[in-house]
């Protein structure tokens, strides 16, 4: 935990230093479960891009715990073999360094670096409590040992996927382009390289994404949105290779509300097709929904910060929860 908190506060100091910034881009969030790694999923809602010449900077932390476990089929004698077992419970610290800048003519490139921390964690005791305190469904979570790291994937007897070793590395460093069509409407694409490693979950495969960031309150002093829409295709990576949907649609939406000149609330979501086919497990099987809330803080002029939480709204088929912290300078 003590690292943790260090690593947080160093990427807040030279953050800090970097200096500058905020245009109303709502909370730059996505899928951040394990095998959602593999895709080309972007952070949506920049449908404003930088002037000539202006430069945003961007460190942020997602902090995801993610639970999920399925047997099919059913109400198996006991000994038999299931077709598909699938057990997903780990713990993930993301940092991500991002850099944008503003070229002539409407152009904007940019350039994303993760970095991962992944284990057991430390949220499994809360989050269980937290449901059996309100009484909602844990999904099996209270049977599990807490804090475990294991991604575990069987089918047909074979054992496609077994990962129960932490990790601390780089991911997929992201290449982004963008182009200001309309004042309110921005064109995007990415490249994302395969500088990860697939056998931490971390990455490990090229892909590429295509969107649209249209922004319905441009102009507004009180109201913040987007709505966008794209596709990615991906090379297909190692993990879960055969069952690997290489072209997936995605999309979002979100509104922010302006409560006083300095913060705004914020709502939004995030969707995508499935991932994976070929499993009648529900977190292989369905596509993801996430939904964030949070809020966006203006410090100065010149740096903002963004915080809120992720929830999963189709489930098992996103992370059980993923908090949010960003400063956004320029």
């Amino acid at each position: 935990m003590k690292s943790t908190v260090l690593r947080l506060a160093t990427t807040i100091g030279l953050f800090s230093i970097a200096g500058a910034a905020g245009a109303d881009a709502l909370l730059p969030v996505t899928n951040q479960s394990a095998l959602a790694r593999s895709f080309a999923l972007p952070e949506l809602g920049s449908a404003t891009l930088l002037a000539p010449g202006a430069n945003e900077f961007r460190a942020s932390l997602d902090w995801t715990n993610e639970f999920a476990t399925d047997v099919n089929p059913k109400g198996l004698p006991k000994g038999a073999i299931p077709d598909e077992s699938v057990t997903l419970d780990g713990e993930t610290q993301r940092y991500a360094w991002n850099w944008r800048h503003g070229l002539d003519h409407g152009f904007e490139i940019g350039l994303q670096l993760p970095f991962f921390v992944t284990n057991g964690g430390v949220l499994d005791g809360i989050i269980h409590n937290y449901h059996d305190a309100l009484g909602f469904q844990d999904g099996g979570r209270g049977n599990a040992p807490h804090d475990r790291l294991l991604y575990n994937y069987t089918k047909n007897g074979q054992t496609l996927l077994n990962i129960d070793n932490s990790a601390t590395e780089f991911g997929d460093v992201q290449l982004q382009g963008g182009w200001q069509a309309l004042p309110n409407l921005a064109l995007h694409a990415m490249v994302k390289l395969p500088t990860g490693h697939s056998d931490h979950l971390t990455g490990g495969n090229l892909g590429s994404a295509l969107w649209a960031d249209y922004d319905p309150f441009s102009g507004s002093q009180h109201w913040l949105g987007f709505v966008s829409a794209g596709g990615s295709a991906n090379n297909t990576g190692s993990v879960l290779a055969e069952q690997q949907h290489r072209l997936v649609g995605f999309g979002g939406a979100g509104v922010g509300y302006r409560v006083t000149q300095p913060f705004a609330l914020i709502a939004q979501f995030y969707a995508h097709t499935k991932l994976y086919g070929d499993s009648g497990l529900k977190p292989l099987r369905r596509g993801g929904l996430q939904g964030a809330f949070g809020g966006r803080y203006d410090i100065n002029p010149h740096l903002a910060m963004n915080a809120g939480f992720q929830e999963d709204l189709i489930t098992e088929s996103s992370p059980d929860i993923s908090f949010h912290l960003s400063f956004v300078a320029h």
